[in-house]
């Protein structure tokens, strides 16, 4: 069976998985288990195309035969709720798609059901190498979401930028949310691994 190699944003994304499989670290941000007889690395890349491209070449050296795109990802339209799993028709953008507006207007030009900031990275690493590929995202915010309080009127992505506006009282009732959506989320991706090494 093909080792399996994980690209996944954030710590926080990559929790729950963290938590309910034996990976023990191989280094800064990576990670390995055997998960159902499967060899599994996991590579926590940081948010963004090139930190994405950069793990996955990571995960490329290890040896692995497939990749893997695994973490968030925001509704484009409004089907998709929390905890969906999305598998195909997603948009890769380098700011976050903050308005419903945003999100209307991305779909409608990249013929996408859902947005994230990595998985277009992964599969150019995996292509040029000749690995297959599977995207594995999960909806951690609806088409309805308004995230601009969160992200500022420009739309950069900053986890500074963000935490200073987390002193803010206005920002605290969107962060709540976003914190249980999250929450569904990351067990949706811990029972997708398990189900993908099964």
């Amino acid at each position: 069976m093909k080792t399996v190699g994980v690209v996944i944003p954030t710590r926080w994304e990559a929790r729950d998985i963290l938590r309910n499989f034996p990976f023990e670290s191989r280094g800064r941000s990576l990670y390995h288990a055997a998960i159902s007889g499967r060899s599994v690395f996991l590579c926590i890349s940081g948010v963004g195309r090139e930190a994405a491209y950069r793990a996955a070449e990571q995960l490329v050296s290890k040896g692995v035969g497939e990749l893997v795109s695994m973490g968030f990802c925001g509704a484009l339209v409004p089907e998709l709720h929390v905890g969906d799993l999305v598998t195909q028709r997603l948009a890769t953008v380098d700011k976050p798609v903050r308005t419903p507006e945003e999100r209307r207007a991305l779909a409608g030009r990249a013929g996408a059901v859902a947005v994230d900031m990595e998985t277009q990275a992964v599969i150019e690493a995996g292509t040029r190498q000749g690995l297959p590929i599977l995207v594995r995202r999960v909806i951690s915010d609806e088409f309805g979401d308004d995230l601009t309080p969160l992200f500022g009127a420009c739309g950069g992505f900053s986890s500074w930028a963000i935490a200073i506006r987390l002193l803010n009282p206005f920002v605290w009732p969107l962060a709540a949310r976003l914190r249980r959506h999250s929450a569904v989320a990351k067990v949706q991706l811990s029972e997708t691994l398990a189900s993908l090494c099964a």
